[in-house]
């Protein structure tokens, strides 16, 4: 499956999967913590990147502010992850928090996700 393509905006995701991602990842930075309750704009960063082949599965998505998805751009996490050390950040910490979130089956947190949208409608 191809990655998101420039342009797209939102639409290379369905909603229900993002916001199951967003719950899996507890609608925080997986990066920096920034919380959506305290008012981080919330996006989903590809650990891999699409321009270095990562795909749109749950396994390769993360939720991150964006500040550090801009951050973040196309750079693969190592590179990324000695930014953050530049800046006091455990690389280590968040490379094996990225490891254990991706890991995690999607399943309980799309149920989840999908009584979130049907009370929407």
């Amino acid at each position: 499956m191809p990655g998101r393509i420039k342009g797209q905006g939102s639409k290379w995701i369905r909603p229900v999967k993002r916001l199951a991602i967003y719950h899996r990842d507890g609608l925080a930075c997986i990066y920096c913590s920034a919380k959506m309750e305290e008012g981080a704009r919330l996006t989903l960063d590809h650990v891999v990147p699409c321009e270095l082949g990562g795909g749109n599965s749950e396994s390769n998505l993360v939720t991150a502010c964006l500040s550090c998805n801009s951050a973040k751009q196309a750079k693969p996490l190592a590179q990324f992850l000695v930014l953050l050390a530049d800046k006091g950040v455990n690389p280590e910490g968040i490379a094996a928090k990225v490891c254990k979130q991706t890991g995690k089956d999607l399943a309980p947190f799309l149920v989840v996700a999908k009584a979130i949208e049907a009370s929407r409608e």
